[in-house]
């Protein structure tokens, strides 16, 4: 177990160090404009989502023809990601993150081909990756 928790700690310590240069190399481009530099958060969800991007079969990066001809689900029923099956494998995903590796986790996601899987992943392991950062003091919390 110790090897798990080392794992998790190094992936979070690269996280780190990427949110770094990125926000260096951000704040760089940027002409003095505070708020159009993004947040913490949106530069670590766009760290993550490069990793995810990278697993992801290529045809899951483009959207299909299918999708052009299939009709809008009504407003009223939840996103798919909402769905008790898809919540139960998330958490399932996040758990396998914190205990074994993010890479792992987004090997897995990656290999269901379902991209809205994909993207709920992406948004929650964002939020619990960016938690454990605040936790960790490594940022601070945007209110």
């Amino acid at each position: 177990m110790a090897e798990s928790s080392t794992t998790i700690e190094q992936e979070i310590a690269r996280l780190e160090q990427q949110l770094r240069e990125k926000k260096l190399a951000l704040g760089g481009q940027e002409t003095g404009a505070k708020e159009t530099i993004p947040s913490d958060k949106e530069i670590l969800h766009e760290i993550v989502g490069e990793k995810i991007q990278k697993s992801v079969p290529a045809q899951q990066a483009t959207p299909s023809d299918d999708a052009a001809a299939v009709p809008p689900a009504p407003a009223v029923e939840p996103p798919s990601y909402l769905t008790p099956e898809l919540k139960d494998k998330i958490q399932q995903l996040v758990d396998l993150a914190f205990s074994g590796s993010l890479v792992q986790a987004i090997q897995e996601v990656s290999k269901t081909n379902n991209a809205a899987l994909i993207d709920a992943f992406h948004d929650v392991i964002v939020d619990e990756l960016y938690n454990a950062l605040v936790e960790r003091k490594k940022l601070e919390k945007v209110s």
